[in-house]
């Protein structure tokens, strides 16, 4: 490689080291997917100065939601 920097997906580390993960089980398959989950996040954005601060404050307090989507 020619480049100071080389990148990786960590989803192609992930299936690279899927056996050391999960030591003991035989896994069957590797597959990526996506849980979207309800945050209950309200903020009135016209009411807010500072948008970032107001998401920022409220993040520490905010708990998983329910599982809305799941996207394989």
């Amino acid at each position: 490689c020619d480049s100071e920097y080389s990148f990786v997906f960590l989803s192609s580390i992930l299936h690279e080291f899927v056996h050391e993960l999960f030591a003991g089980m035989k896994v069957l398959g590797c597959y990526q997917f996506r849980v979207t989950r309800n945050s209950n996040l309200f903020v009135d954005e016209e009411a807010v100065m500072n948008l970032r601060a107001k998401i920022q404050g409220e993040l520490p307090q905010r708990h998983f939601g329910d599982a809305v989507r799941l996207e394989v």
